[in-house]
């Protein structure tokens, strides 16, 4: 399954009604619909993988323009002055510090797994692994960015991270003749690599394991009455989703409602109700022009952003119950979601936390997962738990 471009950003389900309009909000309720059949196996055309939390991002392969083996970030596919390591010496003249230190050991390390094309993957440890105790478990840990990963060292898992030098997560396959003009693709084969004693490697496709995500009928009931009910808001929503289209230019009202619907996972808060949202999303766009405005010396300058400010505020007074609509078809489709992420986050072959400090351990789940339907690719994940959680936990390492 190719998707757009390069594997370089994925969006939330929810954002891609303000990304792309009522056609998001149509590719929205159809991947929704295919996720539905695929955890109550029933079918489904779409792909799921699970999104690890590993640092950093790591692309590495065979050249196709020399036949090389190459290690890198996501600047390999830069246009201009790409980033590639090719040998121990690339990577001292174009990184430093930490990340100079886990690109030379990727590069060691990772020539001898017989990676087949180009693949992308998350590195998740290589030196900075530690046996230390955490839920009354001794237990091997390692923390590539937010979460903690931990093994019992005494399972069949443990143990093949305990030998292991380096640890990757693959979920990305690239083909074409040349870096830059590579395309991407979810549909990573365990044949593209080889693990050994050194090297620990998953894909990160999801697996069922056991059937603990899988849904009973009176789940799927619930969950399709969800996804119906998103599906209904959104095609009262469609007309002014379309309308408020602009590209993405500062201070309009797409990119605003973005950052507006931000800052409830920000405060750790669900969306309080529609009329309520309504309310605070005109005082946040009157404030942030109003930031705009102290910017600005001149008095002429002042009156156009006021003026701007006040024939948007007239149009979402014109156009009232469609831009509540966004708003509802915004959470229900949330709604919609969390039923999925409730289910899929059950299933885990790591024992997952989070440090909070000083040793405090809270347990957490997986980071989210990606779903993949044709040409589309969206990103699950429950914001409330692992996005506030990334913009709270003390960053200590």
């Amino acid at each position: 399954m190719a998707v757009r471009g390069k594997n370089l950003h994925l969006e939330h389900l929810e954002d891609e009604i303000i990304n792309l309009g009522s056609e998001g909000g149509k590719q929205a309720i159809k991947i929704l619909r295919e996720m539905g059949k695929f955890l109550s196996g029933t079918g489904g055309n779409v792909k799921v993988t699970t999104k690890w939390d590993g640092a950093p991002a790591i692309v590495c392969g065979t050249d196709p323009t020399d036949g090389n083996f190459f290690v890198g970030t996501k600047s390999v596919f830069a246009k201009s002055e790409p980033k590639i390591c090719k040998s121990e010496a690339d990577v001292q003249r174009l990184y430093d510090g930490v990340l100079a230190k886990k690109l030379s050991e990727s590069l060691k390390l990772l020539k001898d797994c017989n990676i087949k094309g180009v693949l992308q993957g998350d590195l998740m440890f290589t030196d900075d692994k530690k046996l230390e105790t955490i839920d009354g478990d001794r237990l091997i840990s390692f923390r590539p960015n937010t979460i903690t990963y931990a093994v019992d060292p005494n399972s069949d898992l443990g143990k093949k991270i305990d030998k292991a030098q380096l640890g990757i997560v693959f979920h990305t396959k690239y083909t074409g003749d040349t870096l830059p003009e590579m395309t991407s693709s979810f549909d990573v084969k365990d044949n593209d690599y080889n693990s050994n004693n050194n090297v620990w490697i998953e894909k990160a496709e999801f697996k069922d394991i056991g059937g603990v995500a899988s849904m009973t009928m009176s789940e799927k009931n619930t969950y399709d009455s969800a996804v119906n009910k998103a599906e209904g808001s959104l095609k009262q929503a469609s007309r002014v989703l379309d309308m408020i289209q602009t590209g993405k230019k500062n201070l309009q009202i797409d990119t605003e409602f973005k950052k507006f619907f931000n800052k409830y996972v920000k405060s750790g808060n669900n969306i309080p109700s529609v009329d309520r949202a309504y309310d605070d999303f005109i005082e946040h766009l009157t404030g942030e022009f109003q930031k705009a405005m102290d910017k600005v010396k001149t008095d002429a300058a002042k009156t156009k952003k006021a003026v701007d400010l006040m024939e948007k505020l007239d149009k979402m007074e014109k156009n009232k119950q469609g831009f509540k609509m966004v708003i509802a078809s915004y959470m229900n489709l949330q709604v919609a979601k969390n039923i999925l992420v409730g289910k899929m986050k059950r299933v885990q072959s790591l024992r997952l936390f989070v440090d909070m400090g000083n040793g405090d351990y809270k347990v957490t789940s997986p980071e989210g997962f990606v779903g993949i339907s044709g040409k589309s690719a969206v990103k699950f994940i429950d914001r409330l738990e692992f996005a506030r959680l990334n913009f709270t936990v003390p960053k200590s390492w």
